[in-house]
């Protein structure tokens, strides 16, 4: 099956990870999730860290080695370790069980003095009403001393990472300091390094982009991951290079990395004005937001837009991934790159996509906005799935995990501006929502009817309220699915009818031993649709030497 995107996009768009970089600096605090389908999970007035005794912290205020007013959240990652003894199959939404390990993980991009550590993980429950962070990997390698510094060993600052299927934790740091200040300075090569979490948070690989892919202005912002393999090996990484107005392309297997020199990437003028809450400031900002859609016949569309924007835009990665167009330079992108012909209320900062291709992007008037790419990019199209004026102003860091989206609200605003920081009001958020929840009834949720006469494969995600939602591409790894549905007619005199049946299977990839779960399933139809919320089938459990069948199971709709 194959989308059908009509008139969407492909515009330039300079940096809303500035906007974004800033986003979170707090004295956190757990806030009890606020009402609708967006809850804050952290709140924070001002950052603490895990220093290593009341007096270091101390040290580190009377020194200004620490100052919490300047140091802000602006992005959230989640890493869920699940093993196979940790998962099962269940309905659309389910979450895994309560064995699953969680860890969360924020950037504080070192844009004004006085941040002791970039990037850091929450470290849950230590206080009944505030979490600190603990920075990551760990207190040595966030400590920046310009008189002896080792580019190799130091993170300088990170705005945006991305934790990619396989547990490797993506971090791009920037390696410029005070980025908010006249004082701003380069003092490391920027680079990319690469955690495994799954293995001790071993580093797996660094690399520094070459001298002549970083320009005076550079800032690489966001960070979005493409796996084209089990094993992650044949993985490219896309940058958004915010103030340079560029992209560039990091091919992991080859250890190689080439620019994408394109006018799509760059900031509209008239878009470069923004109003916050009453608060006005400017920022040609471009490339920023970044989404990739799912693989359909080894493809996928990468979504982009600027910060100075109100356009979406999108390129297929088998353009980005051919280094030899790009290797002399600025190339004509008509034909390559598109852009929407219709424009977007206001500006947008992040954004993220579904598995059905459902783009869900933040918008700058503290609006969470959802757009199914089936469909033109047009005003009647876009729909409002949440907003706040106090819990999501300046949305700057978004991620899509296990059917939730985990975003950062900042109030990034006020640090554009001479308005004091007040030291009592929340001004940092960790906000989740399910997916199902927050398009529930708006045209981003698609589901698909079928006919008597029905006989093509469906991948079939979920069934749910009489209709059958349908997968536009196969679930991303570790898991691989493969579901063939088709309608046959009974001609049984006493009982005529018609049934859906569905077949497949479910395989977990699983280093040290190969485990799938196979099932059939049967539903009678009426009029085309099914009769019943349950599917009655049979599962079978298959491993590399024993093939076992187990009872037949009810389950609410298809195995998933």
């Amino acid at each position: 099956m194959n989308y059908n995107i009509q008139t969407i996009i492909m515009v330039p768009y300079r940096l809303l990870l500035l906007a974004a970089v800033v986003l979170h600096t707090l004295h956190c605090g757990i806030a009890a999730g606020a009402s609708g389908p967006m809850d804050v999970e952290y709140s924070w007035v001002f950052v603490d860290y895990t220093f290593p005794s009341p007096q270091h912290r101390e040290s580190a205020v009377k020194s200004g080695r620490f100052i919490p007013e300047n140091c802000v959240i602006l992005d959230v990652d989640v890493f869920q370790d699940m093993s196979e003894q940790t998962l099962y199959y269940g309905a659309t939404g389910s979450t895994p069980n309560s064995l699953t390990k969680t860890r969360v993980f924020l950037t504080i991009p070192r844009i004004k003095p006085g941040n002791p550590a970039s990037i850091a993980e929450i470290v849950p429950g230590n206080r009944p009403n505030s979490v600190l962070l603990a920075p990551y990997p760990n207190w040595k390698a966030n400590v920046v001393s310009e008189d002896k510094l080792n580019c190799d060993d130091t993170i300088v600052s990170v705005f945006r990472t991305k934790i990619d299927i396989l547990g490797r934790f993506w971090i791009v740091d920037v390696g410029t300091l005070d980025q908010f200040e006249i004082t701003a300075r380069s003092v490391c090569p920027p680079k990319i390094l690469i955690f495994d979490l799954k293995n001790g948070d071993k580093l797996i690989k660094m690399y520094k982009f070459p001298p002549s892919q970083v320009k005076e202005l550079s800032l690489f912002t966001n960070i979005e991951v493409d796996i084209r393999d089990p094993k992650g090996r044949n993985t490219f990484a896309y940058i958004a290079d915010t103030t340079a107005y560029k992209l560039v392309v990091y091919d992991f297997k080859n250890d190689d990395s080439w620019v994408v020199d394109q006018a799509y990437f760059y900031p509209y003028p008239n878009k470069a004005h923004f109003k916050i809450n009453g608060v006005n400031f400017d920022l040609m900002d471009g490339v920023i937001g970044l989404a990739l859609d799912p693989i359909i016949k080894n493809n996928r569309k990468l979504f982009f837009h600027s910060f100075a924007s109100t356009r979406e835009s999108w390129v297929y990665t088998s353009t980005l991934q051919n280094k030899s167009l790009f290797e002399n330079g600025l190339i004509d992108g008509s034909g390559r790159f598109f852009v929407s012909s219709e424009v977007r209320e206001v500006q947008s900062s992040v954004e993220v996509m579904t598995n059905n291709g459902v783009l869900i992007y933040a918008s700058m008037d503290n609006r969470l906005v959802c757009w199914n790419s089936q469909d033109p990019f047009t005003a009647n199209k876009i729909y409002t799935v949440y907003e706040s004026d106090e819990d999501f102003q300046f949305p700057s860091g978004m991620k899509l995990v296990n059917d939730k989206v985990w975003a950062v609200s900042c109030q990034l605003q006020n640090h554009f501006t001479t308005i004091a920081t007040d030291r009592q009001s929340v001004k940092y958020r960790v906000l989740v929502g399910r997916v199902d929840e927050l398009i529930k009834g708006t045209g981003c949720d698609k589901r698909i009817q079928f006919d008597d006469t029905n006989d093509d494969e469906i991948l079939v995600e979920s069934f749910e309220g009489n209709m059958l939602r349908e997968w536009r591409a196969p679930p991303e790894m570790p898991w691989s699915y493969s579901r063939i549905s088709r309608v046959f007619e009974n001609k049984n005199r006493k009982a005529p009818g018609k049934s859906l049946v569905l077949t497949g299977n479910v395989n977990l990839h699983n280093p040290r031993k190969s485990t799938a779960l196979s099932y059939d399933c049967r539903m009678s139809l009426t009029d085309g649709q099914p009769n019943s919320p349950n599917c009655l089938g049979k599962a079978m459990t298959t491993t590399t030497t024993t093939r076992r069948r187990n009872r037949i199971k009810n389950v609410p709709g298809p195995l998933r």
